[in-house]
């Protein structure tokens, strides 16, 4: 009688089942797929996916959270599936939210296209599409098991050598073999930097309140008594989720005044609120989005930033200094279409039709003229300007994101007010939408703020710039300017201070504790003086309205500091101006598919990595895929995703050429 012959079967891990998890499975799916349409057999593969919650949403898509905690895309832009991506394939059950979002309106509300989800609404389309996709899955030839195991991985030994098993411990005392590891993690818990240990240090000997940075729905809002002084650090995303949670979710209601932008909402309160006192280093919240049917304005095309520049550019100096190369391109793109659309809808200004067509006219001149490298100065523009409209200022765009440089309050009143006036005007240009030449140069930035995303990506900024310069300066431009919240919340940001239940600090504020009266303190070196106690904020709460760094060093995840620990992964290192070696903030990768690399720099061929832990080869790795894109640009996640899927497939078809495991 003939022995059974031992059963091939391939085991792949998946570590995270939030979108990337899901989106790496929708693309193996695809793969399969395809492949059974082209005859090709292979082993059988075992699935097993591995996350603490729910599989599709993860940690930060949870569908019980708060649905006041709004996405900070609209329903157009993501997707966790290739529906429609260029380029690659799509599975049989893919969609894009904005296709389940119409498929499904029971489940997602009354959303328009154009309307900002609830992030609870996007987890639901995660555990939908997870569940059609792992359907899809366990229906197929080819695939044999597919499981979930509800725990946290702490973990992983790679495996020996190329052909043997790597073993991934549990939480809860398990283990499980795999053959390919794919790390899908997202966002991770993190070390306090040194001067947030200091300040939660003197909250323990003080008996006050300090939360560090967190996803926004993992912070007990409920905790914070009503009336109680909150100081806040961070005026961006995460600031605005506890807003609405502290005001809506507290009983208050926005109500429409018919005041227009700037003044659209009168809040009442519930008398549960406490009283909010953001600061930022720049003085001012992330600025609000225009009010658009697209990403990008339509208005906006590049005309400097081009890939023919860049070509000749790299062609001329090899890899480019983002300040020297690239930072002068973008600077004409962003002046040009800020001055076109201003000659274009408001003529008027510029001394009517006539004068402001030869203004344009000769701003394209010092535009063109200015030989590359050399951006075309304030002083020449300014100059140009004066002659056409004298008194108007030429548009700085470094400068609109610290509005209040330079500038000094004699009290805190006095730049509340300043605060207050600033934003109602920005959010007049951004009810404008494409008819504030305002916001057609921030999406102009932002237009080219995603080509440096693929030059990064790329490798064709040096390490030295990408750190100084796109980590250093661009990156903070550009989300204080184009990546704020829907105009809505800035409105309920201004109805809410105009309340009293928003007190504005000032920039570069200074945070304390103070000994003495038991309570932490604010203030700024730009709005009054120490002597003024009214300009000293003070409270026994302080909230660091932020997330959790994404930074693989800085890391508590105990799967991650154990990979660093034993070697098994490093951070990509990168040279500082000095050509000191520094460490990035993401693992050492190759290029796509993103294989690890450890400490004696092997590839270990057999794991993936995808997400935020690729943060020291890509740029802006937590924004989602924007559906129809491009999977080398707009839509890299899924490309990543494809070409991971894509890998593991050839592995397990190269494992079943090898004698089969008893």
């Amino acid at each position: 009688m003939t022995a059974p012959v031992p059963e091939r079967r391939f085991t792949v891990a998946v570590v995270g089942a939030g979108p990337r998890g899901t989106s790496f499975l929708e693309r193996l799916l695809a793969v399969l797929e395809e492949g059974g349409e082209s005859g090709r057999t292979g082993p059988e593969l075992d699935l097993v996916v591995i996350d603490p919650y729910e599989p599709g949403p993860g940690h930060v898509w949870r569908t019980g959270q708060s649905e006041l905690f709004l996405m900070n895309t609209p329903s157009f832009f993501p997707t966790v599936a290739a529906a429609g991506t260029p380029g690659l394939r799509p599975s049989s059950v893919g969609m894009t939210f904005d296709q389940w979002r119409m498929a499904h309106p029971d489940r997602a509300r009354v959303l328009d296209r154009t309307d900002y989800p609830p992030r609870a609404v996007y987890g639901r389309y995660l555990a939908e599409m997870f569940r059609e996709v792992t359907s899809a899955l366990k229906g197929r030839a080819g695939v044999g098991q597919l499981s979930w195991r509800q725990a946290e991985v702490v973990h992983l030994a790679p495996a020996p050598g190329l052909t043997g098993r790597a073993t991934l411990t549990l939480d809860d005392g398990g283990t499980v073999q795999a053959d390919a590891v794919v790390l899908c993690l997202g966002h991770v818990p993190a070390r306090l930097t040194s001067e947030q240990r200091r300040l939660a240090e003197a909250a323990d000997q003080l008996g006050l309140d300090y939360r560090g940075p967190s996803i926004p729905s993992d912070l007990d809002w409920d905790a914070i008594p009503a009336g109680e002084d909150v100081l806040v650090r961070g005026w961006g995303l995460n600031f605005f989720d506890g807003l609405a949670q502290l005001t809506l979710g507290r009983g208050g209601r926005y109500t429409a005044t018919g005041a227009g932008p700037g003044r659209a909402l009168v809040y009442e309160p519930s008398g549960a609120e406490p009283v909010l006192h953001p600061a930022s280093r720049r003085g001012v919240c992330y600025l609000p989005k225009a009010e658009l049917d697209a990403f990008v304005p339509h208005a906006v095309s590049l005309k400097y930033l081009v890939p023919q520049a860049v070509e000749a550019l790299q062609a001329e100096h090899g890899p480019l200094d983002f300040a020297v190369h690239l930072w002068p391109l973008i600077h004409r793109d962003v002046v040009r279409a800020y001055y076109n659309a201003l000659v274009h809808l408001h003529p008027e200004v510029l001394g009517g039709a006539g004068s402001a067509t030869e203004f344009l006219a000769g701003l394209v001149g010092l535009l063109e003229q200015a030989g590359r490298g050399e951006p075309v100065t304030s002083h020449q523009a300014q100059t140009l300007l004066h002659g056409y409209a004298p008194g108007m200022p030429f548009l700085d765009i470094r400068t609109l994101a610290r509005p209040f440089e330079g500038q000094v309050f004699e009290t805190g009143e006095d730049y509340q007010r300043e605060v207050a006036g600033f934003l109602e005007g920005i959010c007049a240009e951004a009810a404008a939408g494409e008819d504030s030449p305002l916001m057609v140069a921030i999406g102009t930035l932002h237009a080219a703020r995603l080509q440096v995303k693929r030059l990064v990506a790329e490798d064709r900024i040096t390490d030295a710039s990408r750190r100084r310069d796109v980590s250093g300066w661009f990156e903070s431009l550009v989300e204080g300017l184009a990546s704020g919240p829907p105009l809505e919340r800035v409105e309920q940001l201004l109805a809410a201070a105009r309340a009293g239940l928003v007190r504005f600090v000032g920039p570069d504020p200074q945070f304390e504790p103070d000994a003495g009266r038991s309570r932490f303190t604010v203030s700024s070196p730009q709005v009054g003086g120490a002597v003024q106690a009214q300009d000293v904020h003070r409270g026994t709460w302080m909230v660091e309205a932020m997330m959790p760094p994404n930074r693989v060093l800085q890391a508590s995840a105990p799967l991650v500091t154990s990979m660093l620990a034993d070697g098994v992964a490093v951070p990509h290192t990168v040279e500082d101006e000095e050509g000191e070696p520094v460490p990035g903030r993401g693992f050492d990768v190759t290029e796509r598919p993103h294989r690890l690399v450890d400490a004696a720099g092997t590839v270990q061929e057999r794991i993936f990595v995808l997400g935020l832990q690729l943060a020291s080869v890509q740029w802006g790795t937590a924004i989602a895929a924007e559906a129809g894109r491009s999977p080398h640009g707009r839509a890299r996640t899924l490309g990543d995703a494809d070409a991971a899927a894509r890998a593991v497939w050839s592995l397990a078809h190269s494992s079943s050429s090898s004698p089969p495991r008893p």
